[in-house]
């Protein structure tokens, strides 16, 4: 859908998605793929997102 939408995805980004096994975090991505402006913004506040203060 990123890349649909003319954004650009990142080897780094697209390792990401495609390594995630949480179907419930993978859903909420795929609702925010539709609105962000750059790739990386689909994670948003991700608490399991690697250098996150939550994470």
């Amino acid at each position: 859908m990123l890349e649909v939408r003319g954004l650009v995805v990142s080897y780094a980004v697209r390792e990401r998605i495609t390594a995630c096994t949480d179907l419930d975090r993978l859903d909420d991505w795929l609702d925010r793929a539709g609105t962000v402006a750059r790739a990386e913004e689909l994670f948003g506040e991700d608490p399991e997102a690697p250098g996150s203060a939550l994470g």
